[in-house]
């Protein structure tokens, strides 16, 4: 007979399999918690990738850039920009040469693609200037502190020509193009251009377009001489023989462009003779290439030269020739305010 309150023994392998359901649930427990803390751990590396790796943030940045260069304000434009210049690009313009530029007008920023792997951002630039549509090509790169800088586009290196150029320089400017400078820095715009020299005037609507088409800018196709050129060409060259006068050396007369001759042969041959010059009527350059900066000598104009000396039987002897100018070919540069003359004679 069985005591109502008496329990039943447990059977041979009862005790394992309720081991086997304890720890069971022990693993699963722990590989719960371990789940929670990694994916919490992935989100929390996630979310830091995402605030770090903001592809608007990047935008803006090319925004800003291309909203400073649309108006006019270049220390905003500089400070976004970061790139590395050309070998002969100088500065960019000052402040008050941009300031008289005609911008870019309805910039739009297309095809915008970020690798933040490579550090790099590209863009297409939609933009107008004077009427017409241009296309350019932006870059961005993330410097070492994780910053996003613009590294090309909307400024160019433009070709310079200025031989001729009358000193030509840019509107708010307070200097020409640099003596021997081959290209100069702009943001895209269009500038004015004006004449730094007194004998030359630009020509009406000088203006030059500075786009991503990247025509070159050939100083002599926007001034002309003015109308004291001629004068100041020839007051230059009058004197410029008047200091060749000066020599008392044939040789040395000659090669400045006077063409003097030897003594003649009255004059004894081993005694020294003086020669002096006088400049009587100076010598004209051609009129019909004035606007080149190589014209030629028309007129030769007149000299008086004085040979003295001593003849062959011992006595002074004094002799006098009238001479011109030699061939030559004159060279006409302008100066920041003025004109240089270089005459060479053959």
């Amino acid at each position: 007979m069985t005591h109502p309150d008496a329990q039943v023994a447990p059977g041979p392998h009862e005790p394992q399999e309720h081991d086997r359901r304890q720890r069971g649930a022990w693993i699963w427990g722990v590989t719960a918690a371990l789940a929670v803390v990694v994916l919490g751990a992935a989100g929390t590396v996630i979310a830091v990738d995402a605030q770090s790796n903001n592809r608007g943030e990047v935008r803006a940045i090319a925004a800003q850039y291309l909203d400073a260069v649309a108006a006019g304000r270049l220390a905003d434009a500089e400070r976004l920009f970061d790139g590395a210049p050309s070998a002969g690009s100088a500065e960019a313009p000052s402040a008050d040469v941009f300031a008289e530029a005609e911008h870019i007008a309805h910039p739009e920023l297309e095809r915008f693609r970020v690798d933040f792997d490579a550090g790099r951002a590209t863009g297409e630039v939609v933009y107008e200037l004077d009427g017409y549509p241009y296309t350019d090509h932006l870059e961005l790169r993330r410097d070492e502190d994780d910053s996003w800088s613009v590294t090309s586009g909307l400024r160019y290196d433009v070709m310079l020509d200025t031989a001729g150029g009358g000193a030509l320089g840019l509107r708010g400017a307070d200097e020409p193009f640099p003596a021997g400078a081959d290209v100069v820095t702009l943001y895209a715009g269009q500038y004015a251009l004006e004449s730094h020299n007194p004998y030359f005037t630009t020509l009406d609507g000088a203006r030059f377009p500075v786009t991503s088409a990247g025509d070159a800018l050939f100083a002599s196709d926007w001034v002309a001489p003015g109308p004291d050129y001629a004068d100041e060409v020839q007051r230059k060259v009058a004197e410029a023989y008047r200091e060749c006068a000066t020599s008392t050396d044939v040789w040395e007369l000659q090669s400045c462009g006077i063409d003097v001759m030897e003594p003649s042969s009255r004059f004894d041959p081993a005694a020294q003779v003086a020669v002096s010059v006088e400049m009587v009527t100076p010598p004209l350059v051609s009129t019909v290439d004035e606007t080149s900066i190589w014209m030629q000598i028309e007129d030769r104009g007149a000299f008086t030269a004085t040979y003295t000396g001593r003849g062959a039987d011992g006595r002074p002897l004094t002799e006098e020739l009238e001479v011109g100018a030699s061939d030559a070919d004159v060279e006409v540069t302008p100066t920041t305010d003025g004109l240089d003359v270089e005459i060479y004679a053959y």
